[in-house]
């Protein structure tokens, strides 16, 4: 019997580039068992070869096509770990189910570096849901990415308007950069904060996009898209009759993130009874799904992002403070549009030649002198999606190629919620505050922000320290 056996169905053979065909690479060393096992699996656009020994392993010619490994972890002739460590060479990004006997082993298979594992006796319905879940998609051959400088050169690789968060002539979105590139290969929890539309989303894309597990999934939960029970199914999943409605098992977000990225956007607003579930997920990796009393195990990285103050949440009880800290291992604040105005017109004219390309627009559209004075007046409450939807609607309603000041929308100088200014009825103390914070987040050096400030650097730091919330918020711009 041969060592190495495909069993195909039809437009599978090349390596299932199909979307959502399994292309599944089965290593164990019971060939009556493995064939039986693949014609549960196969279907149509499927793809299944076996192989049983560490020298038919050796002897495929890639894995760069397969979707999946399926292991069995507890060989008789062959040992489960060696050919895992012999896997991990040959591709280090492919994710591997194995199929285990009990939770012990299922321990030890993860610790070696197994993704995921089933326990036996399992239904082939229930294994093929599992290895769909955890495939990665097969990506067909590159140019060779280049390593992205700080202020967003051709290297960058766009995704979801990664390129976006990962360009910018501001000294301090740079140095938020240059963090965000050191940290993307790791597998640190990242949080990200920043107002409405500053580009959160696409700046945890550009760090999945760079990290090593950017071929496994990025899935994404919006935690104020739902309620407490529905957004804790949407986590987790739930078996069948756990609640009203529940009619069929579900795996969850994070099953669908096994081996990539789970990004929580506005994690906020994450209910108060689901967060000590979250928190098991971030401490021990572990979490059971909605109505079920297994435990399981995730392989994942979570990135979280929010506008609110979670400091000030902490204080209010609405957010747990061991959450917190556990989420805050790197923090990346992003800052608004209107202390980056450097950025304004760049970002701009690359909206402009999106929606150009996109829409399918005549000629090379441009701005006049007067439309680029007034994108620099004003703002930008919703930061990079408010300026994005004014060029795009300034470039689909105008006739002309140059887009002039009177394209634009009339622009609502009104600044986000929360930020003072002169006239409010505030104290003064408060006042100097949110005017301390503007100057330095605006200026390069500690000695310019007191000099534009008209007090001397020991003055700035004092009054620096007493001023509330994260460290980060307070850090100032180094030269680059």
């Amino acid at each position: 019997m041969k060592s190495v056996q495909k069993i195909l169905v039809p437009e599978a053979e090349s390596g299932g580039s199909e979307r959502g065909a399994l292309t599944l690479l089965m290593i164990g060393d019971e060939a009556r068992s493995r064939r039986l096992l693949a014609f549960g699996l196969v279907g149509e656009n499927d793809a299944v070869t076996c192989t049983g020994s560490l020298a038919a392993l050796d002897a495929l010619p890639s894995t760069a096509g397969f979707g999946v490994a399926l292991l069995d972890w507890e060989m008789k002739a062959a040992s489960g770990q060696l050919l895992l460590r012999r896997l991990r060479q040959i591709d280090p990004e492919i994710p591997i189910v194995a199929t285990v006997s009990d939770e012990l082993t299922a321990r030890t298979a993860r610790q070696q570096g197994v993704n995921h594992c089933i326990t036996k006796p399992f239904s082939t319905h229930e294994l093929k849901a599992l290895l769909k879940t955890c495939a990665r998609v097969p990506l067909p051959p590159q140019p060779e990415e280049k390593t992205p400088s700080p202020n967003g050169s051709s290297g960058d690789v766009k995704r979801g308007g990664a390129t976006v968060a990962f360009g910018s002539q501001s000294q301090r979105m740079r140095q938020v950069l240059q963090v965000a590139l050191r940290v993307a290969p790791t597998s640190a929890n990242i949080l990200i904060l920043g107002e409405n539309g500053t580009g959160k989303t696409a700046l945890a894309c550009g760090i999945h996009d760079r990290s090593l597990r950017k071929r496994m999934p990025f899935v994404t939960v919006n935690c104020p898209c739902l309620q407490a029970q529905l957004l804790e199914s949407e986590l987790f999943g739930h078996v069948r009759g756990s609640f009203t409605g529940a009619v069929n098992d579900t795996f969850g977000k994070v099953a669908a993130a096994e081996g990539g990225t789970l990004f929580l956007d506005e994690i906020g607003e994450l209910p108060l009874e689901i967060q000590p579930k979250l928190l098991r997920l971030l401490q021990d990796r572990q979490y059971e799904r909605v109505g079920d009393t297994k435990t399981r195990h995730a392989n994942i990285r979570v990135l979280a992002a929010t506008n609110r103050d979670l400091h000030q949440e902490v204080k209010a009880g609405r957010f747990r403070e061991d959450l917190f800290y556990r989420l805050n291992v790197i923090t990346l604040d992003m800052p608004p549009l209107r202390r980056r105005p450097e950025d304004i017109l760049p970002f701009a004219e690359e909206f402009l030649r999106d929606v150009t390309r996109d829409a399918d627009l005549r000629g090379n559209r441009s701005f006049t002198p007067a439309a680029r004075q007034a994108l620099l007046a004003h703002s930008w409450p919703g930061n990079l999606r408010e300026l994005r939807n004014v060029v795009e609607r300034a470039a689909i309603l105008s006739d002309r190629e140059n887009i002039d000041a009177d394209d634009f929308p009339p622009f609502n100088a009104t600044l986000p919620a929360g930020i003072p200014q002169v006239g409010d009825l505030i104290s003064l103390a408060e006042l100097e505050e949110a005017h301390i914070r503007e100057v330095v987040a605006r200026t390069q050096t500690l000695g310019y922000a007191a000099h534009v400030l008209g007090i001397n650097q020991a003055t700035l730091y004092r009054k620096r320290k007493r001023l509330p919330g994260p460290a980060e918020s307070l850090s100032l711009p180094q030269a680059i």
